[in-house]
């Protein structure tokens, strides 16, 4: 197959590109800041020793001139660094325009003297898209194919130790029915979301797919991809203590008894005879959950469904080929999010029995979901 007749790039090869070159791009603005900043110094340094010797008006004004020259050195060599980079990232922007339903972009700008890189993108899509990814690339972290195959699952016995302890967050009159609801073999709310789980754990779940529990399967291969039965969306991530995991499940237990008399008549209440699953948004202010409470991560630049959908296909890529990684950055959702919260998952099991299938923080409603204040 000639060049020309070459299958257009995938979505998932375009965001992982554009990344990289704009991480790259960033790295080498920086190192060229450190670099002129050592400059800076020795040559100030100098100076300042001659100043010292004569004190004189010449010397004064040879320093703000050393000053003008870092300044626009720093300025031409940034520039200098910056074209080839900003134009291939533009380039890549415009080809991830149609996955968001956007006309070809605008072009380049005339490129400006100094100023932030953002500034060197058009305004709309391409300098948005590139301030979301900028806004995290000091924070944000990734994990290589083998790293992750080292990190260990967590136990059975780490688990059932794990609900124990949040047993006795919970009010005495629920814990009992409590702990059944975590301990049921359909629930997997603290093998995957649960306090004991390493941060590490978390993060190669984000990454590569991989269950903190060990109860699905994964592999590395050889040629440095992933296989996974797993599944997680965009934030991976649980609860800090026993007691912020407590926190939730008691309201809602106490919530069902006051208004329905049992878990299984409220949701019975709200669903009809053919559904299977339920979910209910119980908000962090009704669970009295603050910042610091949970923790976790979210992919770089998710701040929308359109760039979400990007991220996740370049994880697919990772996974299928092993490279380039994706990116995560420690995220709190109840800190953060602009609903906060938890989400409490039932499955039906019979004809009137519900059993929770998982617990975990989130850091807005789904709109499939109900909010518990709303069952009565």
């Amino acid at each position: 197959m000639t060049q020309s007749e070459a299958p257009p790039p995938t979505r998932g090869a375009v965001r992982s590109a554009v990344e990289a070159l704009l991480r790259t791009c960033a790295d080498l603005e920086r190192r060229a800041a450190e670099d002129v900043a050592e400059q800076s110094q020795a040559r100030a340094a100098q100076v300042t020793v001659e100043v010292g010797r004569a004190r004189s008006a010449a010397l004064t004004t040879q320093i703000e001139a050393l000053t003008h020259q870092l300044d626009a050195d720093l300025s031409d060599r940034l520039a200098d660094l910056r074209h080839p980079y900003v134009t291939e990232i533009h380039a890549l922007l415009a080809l991830l325009a149609p996955w968001h339903g956007l006309a070809p972009l605008p072009a380049l700008p005339p490129s400006p003297a100094g100023g932030a890189l953002t500034d060197h993108f058009p305004n709309g899509f391409a300098r948005d898209y590139v301030h979301d990814l900028l806004a995290t690339v000091d924070r944000s972290v990734t994990l290589a194919g083998d790293v992750s195959a080292e990190v260990a699952a967590e136990t059975e016995d780490s688990a059932d130790e794990a609900k124990d302890l949040i047993g006795e967050h919970l009010p005495a009159d629920l814990r009992e029915e409590g702990l059944r609801m975590l301990r049921d073999h359909t629930c997997h709310a603290v093998e995957r979301h649960g306090p004991h789980i390493a941060t590490t754990a978390q993060l190669a779940r984000l990454i590569w797919l991989k269950d903190p529990s060990g109860q699905e399967i994964w592999q590395l291969l050889p040629n440095g991809a992933a296989e996974s039965s797993h599944w997680c969306g965009p934030v991976s991530g649980g609860f800090t203590s026993q007691a912020a995991m407590a926190k939730a499940l008691a309201v809602f237990l106490r919530w069902a008894h006051d208004h329905a008399g049992s878990v299984n008549e409220l949701i019975t209440k709200y669903t009809k005879t053919k559904t299977k699953r339920f979910g209910i948004h119980v908000s962090a202010q009704l669970a009295g959950l603050v910042a610091g409470d949970t923790a976790g991560y979210r992919g770089t630049a998710t701040t929308s469904k359109a760039r979400t959908a990007d991220w996740l296909a370049a994880r697919e890529r990772t996974m299928t080929y092993g490279a380039p990684p994706v990116y995560g950055v420690p995220y709190d959702t109840i800190a953060e999010g602009i609903d906060p919260g938890v989400t409490l998952a039932f499955k039906r099991i019979g004809k009137e029995s519900w059993r929770l299938v998982t617990c975990y923080p989130v850091d807005r409603q789904n709109p499939e979901n109900k909010r518990l204040e709303d069952l009565t």
